[in-house]
């Protein structure tokens, strides 16, 4: 993909290319694709790093001369960028030097810009994410050899990163858009984009909002090989970039014009960070977390569950979660996290229940609501478990508000060693009450606050 590039970039543009580190690792990260050894690729890069060229046009046109019948799906977030897109793929394609190494005709009968075949039975089509994408398929039948990709660049712009409704509708597109747009399973599928929301398209495809497992190339504008890969991103598979630490591509930014990136800290964290926080502004102070190692005297415990709205919705968690009770405050003891349809479910709570039975917490209280509905009225049966029905009457922005007072006086005490305390941090951290990516667990957290610690704060209204 390198060579190719270098190759071409002259002919079409009357320069050199300027050839960065990053260059080189996205381009043996494309091979791979073109080999067959990745068939789910994730590339998060920040803006002006020539994505578009690399995975859109070249990586396109080089599909063209590995198989001139193959058959490729463009989408990007306007019909007008993904006509351009497609537009310059045609444009190289058209290069006398493309055509001597390897003729590929365009057929004169496909004229239009957003979609055109090849005389080979190939072909392209080029659309916004959000719209529709009808009678054309990525790739065809044939598992043994590269027969195109589907490749999303930028579905979602800037400006709308911040409305829920246009994020929500283009990840949705993931699973039941793109999915059927591929002529079989194993056809790749390349996101290339710049991070602009913890709950953006890819957000939504790392913490499993289709759960495949992605292939996740990581470039942010500073390289720090000390950064641990984030245990939210649940179905990465990192690939390692042998980067040295450091900018990414000093010609495009050095040390100095980084500093002044950072000086709009939201779009540094995320368009050339790659890591995202809420602009909103998160609702718990997180300097008022204790962190406990060992646990004070306990009065007394209590069970709190989350279950999922949809249980059929892969994107979709149910938490159960153990609290006790000290003169110190609450304190988070234990916590299970998955996504269970209703009889696992059952199982799991009742076995959650065994587990802490010695220490009789004093309910085991579940949102009245949707599968908990159900959990409850399977739990009843089972005498040993009072199990107590709660309806959530008040929107999650406002329980957050009630509780941020008592996490802020560090009334809120959570495990410092647990093995899902770094996904449980990074969700508080987020949360703002919103809808800003996972708040599962933060749900029975909230429950907990207002049933143990009290006052008017209390969400509880006990059936």
């Amino acid at each position: 993909m390198l060579d190719f590039a270098r190759w071409y970039f002259h002919e079409r543009e009357g320069m050199d290319f300027i050839e960065g580190p990053h260059h080189r690792v996205i381009g043996e990260t494309l091979d791979r694709v073109l080999d067959g050894e990745i068939d789910r690729l994730i590339i998060t890069v920040p803006p002006g790093y020539t994505k578009t060229e690399a995975a859109v046009v070249n990586f396109i046109a080089k599909g063209f001369h590995r198989n001139p019948g193959a058959r490729f799906i463009h989408a990007t977030f306007s019909d007008d960028l993904a006509r351009e897109n497609s537009d310059k793929v045609l444009q190289l394609i058209a290069l006398d030097g493309y055509q001597r190494v390897k003729p590929v005709e365009i057929r004169h009968d496909s004229s239009a810009k957003d979609r055109w075949k090849t005389t080979a039975g190939g072909g392209m089509l080029a659309k916004a994410a959000g719209g529709p994408i009808t009678g054309f398929r990525a790739g065809y039948m044939d598992r043994t050899a590269f027969t195109g990709a589907l490749v999303v660049d930028d579905p979602l712009k800037p400006d709308d990163a911040f409305s829920p409704a246009k994020r929500k509708k283009v990840n949705q597109r993931a699973t039941n858009t793109f999915r059927s747009r591929l002529a079989h399973d194993r056809v790749p599928i390349i996101v290339i984009m710049q991070r602009l929301h913890a709950d953006d398209f890819v957000g939504h495809l790392l913490t499993g909002g289709t759960g495949d497992k992605w292939h996740h190339l990581n470039l942010p504008v500073v390289i720090n090989n000390a950064d641990e890969y984030p245990p939210e991103w649940t179905h990465g598979i990192p690939i390692e970039h042998g980067l040295p630490d450091g900018p990414l591509w000093t010609e495009k930014h050095d040390a100095a014009e980084i500093e002044v990136l950072k000086a709009d800290a939201y779009t540094f964290a995320s368009q050339y960070m790659q890591r995202p926080v809420s602009i909103e502004g998160a609702l718990f102070d997180m300097d008022g977390f204790n962190w406990w190692q060992e646990l004070p005297p306990i009065e007394w415990y209590s069970i709190y569950a989350d279950t999922a709205q949809k249980t059929g919705e892969r994107n979709d968690y149910s938490v159960i979660q153990l609290w006790a009770k000290a003169k110190a405050g609450i304190y988070l003891i234990d916590q299970v996290r998955g996504r269970w349809e209703a009889p696992e479910l059952e199982t799991t709570a009742k076995a959650f229940w065994e587990k802490h039975r010695d220490k009789r917490p004093r309910g085991f209280k579940v949102e009245d609501k949707a599968s908990g509905t159900g959990l409850i009225q399977s739990l009843k049966r089972n005498a040993g478990i009072p199990v107590v029905a709660v309806p959530r009457n008040r929107d999650k922005y406002t329980r957050g508000l009630d509780a941020a007072p008592w996490i802020a006086t560090g009334m809120v005490n959570l495990p410092a060693a647990a093995p899902w305390t770094p996904a449980l941090r990074v969700e508080l951290q987020m949360f703002d009450g919103l809808g800003t990516g996972h708040d599962d667990q933060v749900d029975p957290l909230m429950d907990a606050i207002a049933d143990m610690l009290g006052g008017k704060r209390s969400a509880f209204d006990v059936l």
